[in-house]
């Protein structure tokens, strides 16, 4: 759901981008691009556990 909102975010950001560069376009763009970071760092971190969880011997 959250890739689905920031993916929405970029058309629009790119068409007030054209309109008007200023401020909040600069603000609203490292928004974006530090939301995919954290983004794929929890998938990256999801991941992880879940391959760790998969080789324990209980399960």
């Amino acid at each position: 759901m959250a890739y689905l909102l920031i993916s929405s975010a970029i058309p629009l950001t790119n068409s007030m981008r054209v309109v008007a560069d200023n401020i909040f376009t600069d603000t609203s763009s490292g928004a974006i691009s530090m939301s995919f970071f954290a983004f794929f760092s929890l998938a990256l971190s999801s991941l992880i556990s879940g391959y760790k969880l998969s080789l324990q011997p209980y399960l």
